[in-house]
């Protein structure tokens, strides 16, 4: 959901009336569904998703705008800041492209023309210590930081440009083609930064929704696009 300080304000009122204590994300906006109902204000994109989520929050049409996320439904008054729906669902992907397709995947121009730019330009002590991270951590890492970064284009560029889709019990939905491991930004698809036109997205959460307790590692999540 999109909200102005106007609208934040007068949710606020709400739920205090109604004894609901709206928790607010202080390090990244995934925080913002640890609760009942949560919001993440414009500034806290940054604070550790600087080089990863941010791009494509300030590319977005939300710019600006308040993250809220509610495990219950508003009043009607605020359905018109309604995005996208979430629930976790038991979907098992049918194929997972290899390195070599995802590479290509990574270049393909319609997602290219979406990708932004500072996405692209990833800070060089932020990918070394990445790349160090992974090498601690799990086994058959990958070989360099452009190919984590290919992995991580091409989970986003089967949403902007489908290849991989489940059958219409999933509403033909493209799903992640990764491990939560090697997914950056759940939070593009999650909250539509991409303004997808898809009936629905079959994501899973990326390491760092994972970390933060928000989300299962690796489950399947079906994100309703709502039409306005």
């Amino acid at each position: 959901m999109r909200f102005d300080d106007k609208n934040l304000a007068e949710l606020q009122k709400q739920m205090k009336a109604k004894g609901t204590d709206m928790v607010c994300a202080h390090y990244s906006p995934c925080e913002a569904m640890r609760s009942d109902v949560g919001y993440a204000e414009p500034h806290i994109w940054p604070v550790l998703c600087k080089p990863d989520a941010t791009p494509w929050y300030t590319q977005s049409k939300y710019v600006g705008k308040h993250l809220v996320v509610s495990s219950f439904s508003l009043d009607k008054d605020y359905d018109q800041f309604l995005e996208t729906t979430i629930n976790p669902v038991s979907f098992e992907p049918f194929y997972f492209p290899p390195e070599d397709e995802k590479a290509a995947m990574a270049q393909d121009e319609i997602y290219l023309s979406c990708e932004p730019e500072a996405w692209r330009n990833f800070p060089e002590e932020w990918a070394e210590e990445l790349q160090k991270g992974f090498a601690r951590s799990i086994d058959n890492p990958p070989k360099s930081f452009d190919e984590l970064r290919n992995r991580w284009a091409a989970v986003h560029a089967n949403f902007v440009n489908p290849r991989y889709r489940a059958d219409e019990t999933f509403l033909n939905a493209p799903y992640s083609i990764a491990e939560s491991v090697y997914i950056s930004t759940c939070c593009v698809e999650l909250f539509n930064l991409i303004d997808s036109k898809e009936a629905a997205l079959l994501v899973r959460p990326c390491i760092g929704a994972v970390y933060a307790e928000v989300m299962e590692k690796d489950r399947y999540y079906l994100v309703r696009l709502v039409k306005k």
